[in-house]
């Protein structure tokens, strides 16, 4: 049993011995005491007979003076613990929380009068895979990990594939080495690039709609109006939408390309397929009404941020790549409005980014490669376009 695992089982009994749960429906037949057992493939017997030990341990400790500290750091919902077992549990997709005439809670994969929907989630990857494949021609090879830039705790430790794919390759390629960037130089470049030099303010290029909704959107994140106003639009959906993922838990230390970069340092060459100040000249390219669309856009979606990223790290761990470009699909880039954004943004970049991965691997060598989830997938993402290079890629 996973670490992880482990620890979600601890805070399942806690919660338990807490809030009196007394019993849990699988498939329609209970399990008592809370416990999750083998049944119709849903736990492996090992996780079964883990889960009764923890039960057993908990039980015992919150029996010494530690009970109130273990409360105080372990309490948490069921839902956390649901949500980790279910992922083994291709049958449950759906989990809903119960209470009959009594009051008992019970949680269930059946629909019950009154009942809260707590988990509604596609059937786990009976595949196993991972989202990194291995792209192989001649001397070269490319191990292509989509990153999420934005992470939790949660999303580690990461799969064993794709820690050892990293170990025995030479080369660590990102699409800007974060950690090697002089910060006064950054400043002066964000300055340049993203602040107003022409002496206008953000406030004279929005209608008063769009304004009006910025100040409530800033006000509810405890943002200075005024510091906004100096930006430009499309800086501004990127500052909104960094914060708001922020507030939710997410980070930028937590992201995957942040992580590896770490790794690397000191043991590992670190190539880097854009740079930083790269990427911040490429939304100069964007016409004024492009970056307010794109504002715009972002003010209306901030509120379903959290959804968004629950679904993009629910498709990532399963390896759907498919289902990363569904949500890619329906964003504002799918629109016909969205078009020219889209090329820039996504398109051109693709093309860009697979051309030098093949002159990297036309030198031979490992190059383990992390780059942004949404540009691996998809007839025009990077895998396809290596394939059309005659690259044998493959997923784990």
């Amino acid at each position: 049993m996973s670490a992880e695992l482990a620890i979600q089982f601890v805070k399942a009994a806690v919660y338990i011995a807490n809030n009196k749960v007394t019993s849990m429906l699988v498939d329609g037949k209970f399990f008592d005491g809370g416990m999750i057992l083998m049944h119709k493939g849903i736990v492996s017997p090992g996780l079964s007979l883990a889960s009764i030990a923890l039960f057993v341990l908990v039980a015992k400790v919150f029996k010494t003076r530690l009970r109130k500290r273990l409360k105080q750091i372990l309490t948490i919902s069921l839902f956390a613990v649901l949500l980790g077992v279910f992922i083994v549990a291709p049958a449950q997709a759906r989990v809903f929380k119960c209470t009959d005439e009594s009051g008992v809670v019970r949680f269930q994969d059946r629909h019950c009068p009154g009942a809260e929907l707590i988990i509604d989630r596609p059937a786990a990857d009976k595949t196993n895979k991972h989202f990194i494949w291995q792209a192989s021609a001649g001397k070269g090879t490319l191990f292509l990990l989509g990153s999420i830039h934005f992470g939790t705790p949660q999303m580690y430790p990461l799969p064993k594939v794709m820690t050892s794919s990293f170990e025995k390759s030479d080369t660590l390629v990102v699409e800007a080495d974060i950690g090697n960037v002089d910060q006064l130089q950054l400043a002066q470049l964000i300055a340049s690039k993203a602040m107003y030099q022409d002496g206008s303010n953000l406030r004279q290029h929005l209608s008063a709609k769009i304004w009006h909704k910025l100040e409530q959107v800033a006000q509810s994140m405890a943002v200075p109006v005024e510091l906004l106003n100096m930006q430009k639009p499309w800086f501004v959906s990127m500052t909104l939408t960094a914060l708001a993922l922020k507030q939710l838990g997410f980070s930028e230390e937590r992201g995957i390309d942040a992580h590896f970069l770490r790794l690397a340092q000191g043991k590992k060459k670190i190539v880097e397929l854009e740079g930083l100040a790269w990427q911040l000249s490429l939304f100069d390219r964007l016409t004024v009404a492009e970056q307010v669309m794109m504002l715009e856009e972002s003010l209306r979606e901030l509120g379903e941020g959290k959804a968004f990223f629950d679904k993009m790290l629910r498709h990532w761990r399963a390896g759907d790549a498919q289902g990363i470009q569904r949500l890619f699909d329906e964003g504002l880039m799918a629109e016909a409005r969205g078009a020219r954004l889209n090329q820039i943004i996504m398109l051109d970049r693709n093309k860009s980014m697979a051309e030098k991965l093949h002159r990297l691997a036309e030198k031979g060598g490992r190059y383990f490669v992390v780059i942004g989830a949404g540009h691996l997938p998809g007839r025009q993402g990077i895998v396809a376009l290596l394939r059309q290079q005659g690259y044998q890629v493959d997923q784990f």
